[in-house]
């Protein structure tokens, strides 16, 4: 008998402590248990006084929030305040894979998903605003954009909390509809703004560093003028490892990536084998446009036979918004040696801090939290501010045109 009493004690707390924690389970929850998380992190050490006084504000907000999308903006709004451009928030549910588009009755299951039908949807009068934005010059971070014939969207500032809104004002996406909110923008740094929403393919709430010039989102290809190239991420060749001989004179590397897990890792190591006493021409251009970065275990080879050649000749280095983390060090390292010049745009700014085994899963199975937990002090004076190029190129032109006549005109 007291054995039976015993085992429905625990039975019953079992059950107490699942329905407690499915009631207590809220923003606040994963709010709470991420800043516990952000407490451990070098970046919080670093940014103490300004994290906690955005700790506060949040937990101010928190209980104003009651959906999935406002908990996602708050929690990656708070992480602003870190100064750590590596450190985000996801949703665990990845949205519409390629396996649920395929499958009618997966996808019309999807469409009653919360992932789903979180974005919101403001009252506005859309043509009216359609006026507005129209009006704007290219210059303008407001205005109406367009990816790929696919969607366009309405960006506008919000005078209130001091960001731009992106509303959907056409969609010809199986997934997207007209007048969802796609992404909020939150400006920081130097005038970066952290696009905080969801992923075009396939509507996972996400979170990233983007930039918004001359008519282009630099990150997600938006452009206000569907008819103009891209320049700053148009390279010459989709393999992530490329060599081309442009001339007699000059010797042209495209470096797409710094992973350091194979197969990259193995496809590189074959690449940089291939360069050992082969680079013979006094001029080399490193393409690092839309390298996202990696580690030193990859970027080491390639630093070693550069350094080498550059101790006689020539070393052009070209990057982009899209040049981040290990590839911005690497860009870092490579301007230090002599004959070496940077060209292209500014950098993606997300350099002084790794990734190491610090993912989490926060209490409400709704999020996941990549935090950082590696600082790289030599680079902290980059970081949300990125790194700038010796020589800024125009925007109309080909770059790597642009970089040849350069070559050509100063040798």
């Amino acid at each position: 008998m007291k054995r039976r009493l015993f085992l429905f004690l625990i039975i019953s707390n079992l059950f107490a402590n699942a329905y407690s924690q499915k009631k207590d389970c809220s923003c606040e929850t994963d709010l709470k248990f991420l800043d516990s998380k952000i407490r451990k992190t070098p970046a919080y050490k670093i940014n103490k006084k300004a994290y906690n006084a955005s700790y506060s504000s949040a937990l101010k907000e928190v209980s104003n929030v009651h959906s999935m999308f406002d908990c996602h903006l708050l929690m990656n709004k708070l992480l602003i305040s870190l100064n750590d451009n590596h450190s985000r928030v996801y949703s665990i549910d990845k949205g519409a894979n390629d396996e649920i588009k395929a499958d009618s009755e997966k996808f019309s299951e999807f469409k009653t998903s919360e992932i789903f039908n979180t974005y919101p949807k403001p009252t506005m009068d859309l043509d009216s605003l359609r006026i507005v934005l129209k009006a704007k010059t290219k210059s303008d971070i407001e205005g109406i954009y367009n990816r790929d014939n696919l969607i366009t969207i309405g960006v506008y500032k919000s005078n209130k909390n001091n960001n731009y809104k992106a509303i959907i004002l056409d969609s010809q996406s199986d997934i997207w509809q007209v007048r969802e909110m796609m992404y909020t923008l939150i400006p920081f740094g130097n005038d970066y703004l952290l696009s905080i929403g969801g992923s075009m393919s396939s509507k996972r709430l996400i979170a990233y560093t983007e930039r918004i010039e001359n008519g282009f989102f630099y990150f997600m290809g938006f452009q206000k003028d569907s008819s103009e190239t891209n320049y700053t991420i148009n390279v010459p060749s989709e393999n992530t490892y490329y060599r081309d001989e442009l001339s007699d004179e000059i010797t042209y590397l495209k470096i797409g990536s710094f992973n350091s897990w194979n197969p990259t890792l193995s496809e590189a190591e074959r690449f940089y084998k291939s360069l050992e006493g082969q680079l013979t021409k006094p001029n080399v251009i490193i393409d690092l446009r839309n390298n996202s970065g990696g580690g030193k275990r990859n970027s080491d080879i390639l630093y070693k036979i550069l350094k080498s050649y550059a101790k006689e000749n020539k070393l052009y280095v070209l990057i982009n918004h899209r040049t981040a983390s290990n590839a911005e060090q690497f860009t870092q390292r490579l301007r230090k040696l002599d004959n070496c010049l940077v060209f292209g745009s500014r950098t993606n700014g997300s350099l002084a801090y790794e990734i190491k085994d610090s993912q989490y899963t926060l209490p409400c199975n709704k999020f996941i939290a990549v935090l950082t937990s590696k600082k790289h002090s030599d680079y902290l004076e980059f970081e949300s501010q990125g790194i700038e190029p010796d020589i800024t190129f125009d925007f109309s032109d080909d770059w790597l045109s642009q970089l040849k006549n350069y070559i050509l005109e100063n040798n």
